[in-house]
């Protein structure tokens, strides 16, 4: 299991998974039937604030304390895209229903809408006056 605090749990949409993530800047896939650790995602080099899933269960979506965004392909667990933009710690990250974008919420104050496929930054909303501690979609 994790070596630290856990931050934050999702379960796919198929309820094969639930996928963590921890302060000990792993995420972790467990089969939800068997409760055994499947596979461990390493990357990322801080604290893991927030994961997501797609809801084809295709991707896990990933922020961290390391100031970025991850895509991984939940299948092999391999990392397929590296957002960056963020200028302080990421608290938050939603998939929307259609997968075609990521949401972030950030330390930084703002919230940023990703493009999923490209892993581009298509808008950051600002204005908020201290951190987005949650996002949802």
């Amino acid at each position: 299991g994790h070596t630290s605090s856990i931050y934050t749990v999702v379960v796919t949409s198929d309820s094969k998974y639930i996928v963590s993530g921890s302060a000990d800047s792993a995420i972790k896939i467990w089969n939800l039937v068997t409760g055994k650790e499947e596979r461990t995602l390493v990357g990322h080099t801080s604290p893991v604030r927030s994961v997501a899933v797609t809801s084809d269960n295709r991707y896990i979506v990933s922020g961290s304390e390391d100031k970025t965004i991850k895509v991984w392909n939940l299948n092999t667990g391999k990392e397929e895209r590296r957002l960056l933009g963020h200028t302080s710690f990421i608290n938050a990250v939603a998939v929307t229903s259609d997968n075609k974008y990521i949401v972030s919420g950030s330390f930084d104050s703002t919230i940023k809408v990703w493009n999923l496929d490209s892993g581009k930054e298509e808008r950051t909303l600002e204005g908020h006056t201290a951190s987005v501690r949650a996002v949802a979609v």
